[in-house]
């Protein structure tokens, strides 16, 4: 089983992750922002390749693990994992995540969904946090703690075009989980049915408490 980015986002990664998107326009950006939240303005839908690892049992190597990861304001966000089949959806009202080697479909309430929206909307230009410069082309975003979510961080490097390369996150268990991001491209927003997955047959559905 894929080991969920859920702390990405979405990055957004991810971040690539909490006000709207569009909430944002009256606030200037911050600097590692800026890049995705003008792209994401101007066309409505933003792609990368997401890559990270995955633990394996002990004494062995971290699994590596990418996929195609769609961003489209103000509150929507899909990972198709490459090699695995699973595909994972997230939007202010929940999503799903589907599993096809253990036939699982899991429907993803919102308090399931909401710290991996939280980043990608911070990264995409939404309202809410600030930043500090760690050095050429990297930063630090620190967000308060919400009723929702605790408050956390994240080191963000940005490419030479000014959008996220790698994300730094905390995943809850005392570590961190590196995640890169690469191959942006911005295109016109699908809208919210592209961002809804269907139960396959023979797949198993699962309501998480």
């Amino acid at each position: 089983m894929t080991r969920f980015p859920a702390r990405a986002g979405v990055a957004l990664a991810l971040a690539l992750s909490a006000a709207v998107v569009t909430a944002s326009a009256a606030a200037a950006p911050l600097e590692s922002t800026r890049a995705l939240a003008a792209g994401l303005a101007r066309t409505g839908r933003a792609e990368a390749t997401l890559s990270w690892s995955v633990p394996g049992p002990p004494g062995s190597t971290a699994s590596p693990l990418h996929g195609r990861l769609a961003l489209e304001p103000p509150d929507l966000a899909r990972l198709d994992v490459t090699g695995t089949g699973e595909r994972i959806t997230l939007r202010s009202d929940g999503g799903e995540w589907l599993q096809p080697r253990l036939k699982q479909f899991v429907r993803l309430t919102p308090r399931h969904a909401v710290a991996a929206i939280r980043w990608w909307r911070l990264l995409a230009g939404a309202g809410g946090a600030s930043e500090r410069r760690l050095g050429p082309g990297r930063y630090r975003l620190l967000v308060p703690a919400t009723p929702a979510a605790d408050a956390d961080s994240a080191d963000v490097w940005l490419d030479p075009r000014g959008l996220p390369e790698r994300l730094l996150l905390a995943d809850g268990m005392g570590g961190q989980s590196s995640y890169r991001l690469s191959g942006w491209r911005f295109t016109r927003a699908k809208g919210g049915a592209a961002f809804r997955l269907e139960v396959p047959p023979g797949v198993e559905t699962v309501e998480l408490p």
